[in-house]
């Protein structure tokens, strides 16, 4: 092995590394590497229909956890050639890489297989990391000798590299496992507060005992402790806020109908939600579960309508690719469901499930679950009647701005992400005079 192929071999566990960390971030939906990164492969497209799908985690480890494992175990085996002189003698660690990587590529191969026929989504950033993983291969070909890599137990020196790089491969485990519990505890924040931060953000206010002179030294240390975080990160968030007010009550009020639209709240609220959604995206099964715990704080101001967005080509030709195919299949069903007064049922009981695919099967599997009839259901679903309403839906999505999952009107305006839902709520409340809603409110109505 000459140093070159050395080096080319340490870039490439550099690029692949990068690769997992950005796949990683796109798992979670959480900025790693910056938001540009983040959007790099776009929302909503192949990259998240696989960070999303259920062949996305391999005992409780993202896969992009284990590409970062297996490039840094691959890093801390072929750096250390950097430093010996391979002409005057023979590195086994390198032929343990080779090893490493063909093991790599044979699950690469199972990985694409599944995205190409099971998932029905490509990743262009998994097949970026394929690709790395196919120029190691090249890079260390030299060290594909087995014989050479049986011998790592033969000298001391070889020896003392195997255990460095078990060390080093534990190390690194080890922080990737911190990392990840880091980024699922971020996530369930995020969750938490899908429906976006209070608009009014105000410094906290302590009570102190002591003297005046006290309070103000405690004051001064604590504010020059955070200085760099607490300060800009307020700012930043004061001028999100006001930018986020602004362009909502810039925005033009859309006429939306809402006469078949399923809903739940009071009828007589005087603030609408209108929320055109996709049973299959995750996002929409995160704003599901923050809306059904929001509306109950309320204080019977606001009412939410559903209304059917689904990304897949069989009922929604302009989304251009079927992001989630049989999401089609499930916007009839939940239409037939509301005909029978069983929405909310139904809705519930579709997004409680994480979807790859959706079939004729699984609705009438979830329809007889909130006690549909299934010959009924099957009829209903086939009804030129059932695919007009819901073209109906699509169409005037598309003649709102609508072109992903989930979109919200609050009122008539359109909100640029479901972040700013509570700023926009908020600002409205303003405008029509409305008071702060109170403690206890009464029960939603369906």
């Amino acid at each position: 092995m000459t140093r070159t192929r050395i080096a080319a071999a340490v870039l490439l566990c550099l690029a692949g590394g990068a690769l997992s960390l950005l796949l990683l971030s796109k798992h979670y939906g959480i900025p790693l590497l910056g938001e540009a990164a983040l959007a790099a492969c776009g929302v909503g497209g192949g990259c998240d229909v696989v960070a999303q799908s259920r062949y996305a985690v391999f005992l409780g480890l993202p896969l992009a956890g284990w590409g970062l494992l297996l490039y840094g175990s691959l890093l801390a085996l072929v750096a250390p050639s950097l430093a010996s002189d391979a002409t005057e003698a023979r590195d086994p660690l390198p032929s343990l890489a080779f090893l490493l990587v063909v093991a790599a590529l044979a699950i690469d191969v199972l990985l694409l297989g599944l995205q190409a026929a099971v998932i029905k989504a490509f990743c262009k950033f998994c097949l970026a990391t394929y690709a790395v993983n196919l120029l190691l291969l090249a890079a260390l070909w030299p060290a594909r000798s087995l014989a050479e890599a049986g011998r790592v137990l033969d000298s001391p020196s070889a020896r003392r590299g195997l255990v460095s790089w078990a060390v080093a491969s534990l190390a690194v485990a080890f922080g990737i496992l911190a990392l990840n519990a880091g980024l699922v505890e971020r996530k369930t924040l995020a969750e938490g507060s899908i429906l976006g931060t209070p608009p009014l953000i105000q410094a906290p206010k302590n009570v102190e005992k002591g003297s005046v002179e006290e309070q103000l030294s405690e004051a001064r240390a604590e504010a020059k402790k955070w200085k760099d975080i607490l300060d800009d990160d307020r700012k930043l968030q004061i001028y999100r806020n006001q930018k986020a007010k602004d362009d909502f009550n810039q925005t033009e009020v859309a006429r939306i109908d809402l006469v078949r639209a399923p809903s739940e709240g009071p009828s007589g609220a005087p603030i609408g939600v209108v929320n055109y959604s996709d049973f299959m995206c995750p996002f929409c099964r995160d704003l599901a579960v923050g809306l059904r715990g929001f509306l109950p704080t309320a204080g019977n101001q606001v009412r939410v309508h559903y209304k059917h967005f689904p990304l897949d080509t069989t009922c929604n030709v302009r989304v251009g690719q079927s992001l989630h195919p049989g999401a089609c299949e499930l916007a009839l069903g939940g239409i037939c469901a509301q005909e029978n007064g069983r929405f909310w049922e139904y809705h519930d009981k579709v997004f409680a499930q994480r979807w790859d695919r959706a079939t004729r099967d699984d609705v009438l599997r979830i329809g007889a679950s909130v006690g549909l009839d299934g010959p009924k259901l099957r009829a209903c679903m086939d009804a030129a009647a059932t695919k007009g309403l819901l073209a109906k839906d699509v169409d005037e999505g598309w003649l709102l701005g609508v072109g992903s999952t989930p979109t919200m009107f609050v009122n008539g305006r359109k909100l640029p992400s479901t972040g700013v839902f509570l700023i926009a709520l908020e600002e409205e409340r303003k405008r029509l005079n409305l008071p702060a809603p109170s403690a206890a409110p009464a029960p939603p109505q369906k």
